[in-house]
């Protein structure tokens, strides 16, 4: 039997669909200053290799750096996102103006990729062999170029991380929920602007249809989204998809909110 439900709120979203799961560790505590937290979830490529990696100490993170700027000189095209939100909430919303880098330093291109880090951004690096530059690119939302083909296929919503702040944007609570032990939420994308979301279990399926289009920003927008916002879509491969937005400066302090999806793999190029 397969019947149809609408998902116009986050509220609806996370009552209906989903269950919290176990929080994200909380580094300085409860209303604390979160400007320097240590721990990181980083996911990457190197030229067509996507991993991830959670990294517990600001070394770690140094020698990763490190290993990127190694791997941009041999050639590749490194790509990586901080995917931990309390690692970068003192941002208080990345802005949407692109920053680049271009320069022969090893450690000035160190200090910016911390740096763009810290804001949340997506951070894109390359190596010119020929005159011994870095090239550093950092965006809040990815280019729209090849994101439009991307996006278009199934995705498996894997988890949404909500993050709340208090005014001064210290740290209050961050919450992981993820779908009900044996539902599965999945969203198609279809190259005509529409799509749909079907949630399955083994007693049932409900499904709703709608539509996307990303802005001239490269935000992915769609009523059938969390809040019916946009979103910036900060990662995209062909194995996964990270998309991000906040509330700021509401009466409850500020909210980012991050939703994390597994391609399926069948309907992937």
């Amino acid at each position: 039997m397969k019947s149809t439900f609408k998902l116009t709120t986050l509220l609806t979203a996370l009552v209906l669909l989903c269950s919290a799961c176990e929080k994200p560790e909380n580094p300085t505590g409860n209303g604390s200053d979160n400007s320097d937290p240590k721990e990181r979830t980083i996911v990457y490529s190197v030229g067509e290799t996507e991993n991830r990696k959670t990294l517990n100490t600001d070394s770690e993170w140094d020698a990763m750096l490190d290993q990127f700027c190694n791997q941009a000189q041999n050639g590749s095209e490194v790509v990586f996102y901080n995917m931990s939100q309390t690692t970068y909430i003192q941002s208080k919303g990345a802005s949407k103006t692109n920053r680049t880098i271009n320069t022969t330093n090893r450690d000035e291109m160190k200090k910016w990729m911390k740096d763009m880090e810290k804001q949340g951004l997506t951070v894109r690096v390359t190596y010119n062999d020929t005159t011994g530059t870095w090239h550093g690119e950092a965006y809040a939302t990815a280019p729209t170029t090849n994101t439009n083909d991307m996006i278009i296929g199934i995705w498996r919503l894997n988890c949404m991380v909500v993050t709340q702040t208090d005014e001064n944007n210290h740290l209050v609570n961050s919450d992981l929920f993820a779908p009900f032990e044996g539902s599965t939420m999945y969203y198609r994308f279809y190259n005509d602007g529409s799509m749909t979301i079907s949630v399955v279990n083994s007693i049932d399926s409900v499904t709703d249809s709608g539509t996307w289009s990303l802005t001239s920003d490269g935000e992915l927008c769609s009523e059938m989204l969390p809040n019916g916002v946009n979103w910036n879509v900060n990662w995209i491969s062909p194995n996964s998809m990270i998309l991000s937005r906040s509330d700021l400066d509401t009466d409850d302090g500020n909210y980012f909110y991050q939703l994390q999806f597994d391609a399926v793999n069948s309907t992937k190029k």
